[in-house]
C-alpha cells in the first residue's frame, strides 16, 4: 500500500509505503496487543482473523486485476491524499 499526501505548503510530497501482508504477521498483533486496554484485548483478538482473511482476498485481487486507488481526496485547500493499493 502506498500513501502519497500533496500540499501546497510543501516543496516535495510525502510518500509512505506500507506492506499490506505484515497485517498478517503475529508479531503486529502483539505489539497492538502490548499496547491495548485489558477490556479490548478480545476485540483486537476477533479484528486479526478478518483482517488477515481480507489482506488475503485483497492480495488475489491485485494479482488478477492489478493495482488500484482505494482512496483519493482532494481538499479545498489544495491538500491531495492518494491511497493505492
Amino acid at each position: 500500500m502506498k500513501i502519497l499526501v500533496t500540499t501546497p505548503e510543501l516543496r516535495f510530497p510525502i510518500k509512505l509505503t506500507f506492506p499490506i501482508g505484515v497485517l498478517r504477521s503475529r508479531w503486529i498483533w502483539r505489539i497492538a496487543l502490548k499496547y491495548t486496554d485489558d477490556d479490548q484485548k478480545q476485540d483486537i483478538m476477533m479484528y486479526s482473523g478478518m483482517i488477515a482473511e481480507s489482506v488475503d482476498i485483497l492480495e488475489k485481487y491485485v494479482r488478477m486485476n492489478g493495482h488500484f486507488n482505494l482512496v483519493e481526496v482532494e481538499a479545498k485547500d489544495g491538500t491531495r491524499v492518494v491511497i493505492r493499493i
